[in-house]
């Protein structure tokens, strides 16, 4: 089984809730096969509402009909469905595939290298709105106060390259999460409330409420 260790700790998940072998065969009867991170993925994380439907949504079992592509299985999309996340039709044997976005399924372009940093990386965009304690705000950065970021939280280790010109995670917890989006504009959120006040008594001081 896949290791979704950061995904749970980040968001307190200490029992599986995920789809049926059958309902999940309903993505691999459109190419055939699936890799083995997805149907871990939709098998243990899959029905986890707050982790896969807060902002943007896992396509679910029973809606991949109306993602069909001829070259990529769409099984991730946006909340005004702008843009999609999908693996190519020939990596699907492979366990681990890239991911790739797509504006309106029209020029698809790398996204991240496996499936496993693409579910990590959007379970931290989710967390930004998702846990129990959220900032409720962007914030506008300059420069020097992302070099203040980078140089006091911990880099999580994921980005998200094309979607809002490039998303970077960082925190100090294993339930927290500072979201940099495009460079210039955060939010943040944590699961344990004394994380979220850390934070908070010195991002809320950075930048421009939005």
């Amino acid at each position: 089984m896949t290791d979704f260790s950061i995904i749970k700790k980040l968001f307190h998940i200490t029992v599986s809730c995920g789809f049926t072998n059958e309902e999940i065969q309903k993505a691999g009867d459109i190419f055939g096969s699936l890799p083995e991170v997805f149907t871990d993925y939709y098998s243990e994380l899959g029905k986890i509402q707050n982790l896969n439907h807060t902002q943007d949504s896992l396509v679910i079992p029973e809606r991949f009909q109306y993602y069909q592509n001829n070259d990529y299985l769409i099984f991730y999309t946006e909340n005004q469905h702008a843009c999609v996340w999908g693996i190519y039709k020939d990596n699907l044997s492979s366990p681990n595939p890239p991911v790739y976005m797509s504006y309106y399924q029209k020029e698809w372009n790398l996204e991240t290298e496996t499936l496993t940093d693409f579910f990590t990386a959007m379970a931290f965009l989710q967390a930004g709105f998702a846990l129990e304690f959220t900032c409720d705000t962007f914030y506008e950065i300059e420069p020097h106060e992302l070099d203040f970021i980078t140089q006091n939280y911990s880099d999580k280790g994921v980005t998200l390259k094309q979607w809002l010109e490039g998303i970077n995670f960082y925190g100090n917890y294993e339930d927290d999460v500072i979201v940099v989006m495009g460079g210039n504009q955060i939010f943040y959120s944590a699961n344990t409330k004394n994380h979220f006040l850390e934070m908070d008594k010195i991002l809320s001081k950075l930048g421009a409420e939005l």
